[in-house]
């Protein structure tokens, strides 16, 4: 066993089906004045655990936008500091978690976060911020949602279009934490053990979604998603979607199922050993194609498989082909290590064949 360094990030994780009603609980272990946000997917949600919190809700906030606007953080911060909050609620999916991040960071908050989607990021320290056509990533232990309530029954109504994609963002979170900077076994473990709770429970998901075990099951393979990249750092698949999300304004998660298998088909061969383990949790063998099981694994689930189908979020337009050059320069620019090297045109390669839709 070789040495190695893990840090243990401080937070209470609330986990079960109905668990939502601890939330007076949770709140009150950090505060009496609740700022709460809630994405406007998750109103009911919101209205739902208003009621439960009465009059301890000082505000509340709808305003929820995908890679956190810096104009819109701005906002959001002016009004926890009108409202005199002492602790942030936030309910739905990452984009409400990274908003409260932004919040957490300026007005050093607690939060505690209730995830409806499969996102993870409420269990890192990773925030980011877009300004300009550019993703601003950052870690700092103040964006850390200091408690987290796990509750199934709040992911029951996600619609099947956003369950895979979002999903496939944990997933991802998942495989990159068994070779991102600071991986060691404790999160290869953590990571694995996820894969599988993930590849075993999302089709089932997709196909029955009403089926709260399985919703549970790939609740809790997000939640040690979430874990493993909390613990480590974001890599060279989640350097892209950032790319492609701050620059083009593309859905973050449907850049993951897109982008996941063509980055692990090109890192592959650097990492024999860790591909190895990836495969068998996969439910293939040691000597399988991960990449080709991840991408069978999207085409199963009904997610997204071409970056030619994702749109820009405000203006609807698609992703063009030509778009493709600028991607790659930007990735180049942003990633300064990688297990295999690579160039601005491999970078190009693997965006023309995610493009085009092709199984790796």
């Amino acid at each position: 066993m070789n040495p190695f360094v893990y840090e243990q990030l401080s937070q209470r994780v609330v986990f079960g089906a109905g668990r939502r009603v601890d939330i007076c609980g949770e709140v009150e272990r950090f505060g009496t004045r609740v700022f709460l946000i809630a994405d406007g997917a998750a109103g009911r949600v919101g209205d739902e655990l208003a009621d439960l919190l009465g009059d301890r809700v000082c505000a509340r906030w709808s305003e929820v936008v995908q890679h956190v606007p810096m104009e819109l953080a701005e906002r959001a911060v002016v009004a926890v500091n009108t409202s005199g909050a002492d602790v942030v609620v936030c309910v739905g999916g990452g984009s409400s978690t990274g908003l409260a991040k932004a919040v957490a960071l300026d007005c050093n908050l607690a939060v505690v976060a209730v995830p409806t989607t499969y996102a993870g990021s409420e269990q890192t320290t990773i925030y980011g911020i877009t300004g300009e056509r550019h993703k601003r990533v950052g870690k700092d232990p103040r964006v850390l949602p200091r408690s987290v309530i796990y509750d199934a029954e709040l992911t029951v109504g996600l619609p099947a279009h956003v369950t895979g994609p979002s999903a496939f963002n944990a997933l991802a979170h998942s495989v990159e934490a068994l070779y991102a900077p600071g991986c060691n076994p404790v999160t290869s473990a953590l990571a694995l053990e996820s894969v599988r709770a993930i590849n075993r429970s999302l089709p089932t998901v997709q196909s029955n979604p009403t089926d709260l075990g399985a919703r549970g099951e790939l609740l809790y393979g997000a939640y040690l998603a979430g874990m493993a990249l909390g613990a480590t750092a974001a890599a060279f698949h989640h350097k892209i979607c950032h790319v492609l999300g701050g620059t083009f304004n593309l859905v973050h998660a449907d850049a993951h199922s897109v982008i996941l298998p063509h980055a692990i088909a090109f890192t592959a061969p650097a990492l024999p050993n860790e591909m190895a383990r990836l495969a068998e949790a996969l439910g293939v063998t040691p000597t399988g194609d991960p990449a080709g099981a991840l991408w069978d694994l999207a085409a199963a689930s009904v997610v997204p498989t071409s970056l030619a189908d994702l749109r820009n979020q405000a203006t609807g337009e698609p992703l063009r082909r030509a778009d493709l050059h600028e991607a790659a320069a930007r990735v180049v620019a942003e990633i300064s290590s990688h297990p295999r090297p690579f160039t601005q045109a491999d970078v190009l390669g693997l965006l023309e064949n995610a493009y085009d839709g092709n199984r790796p």
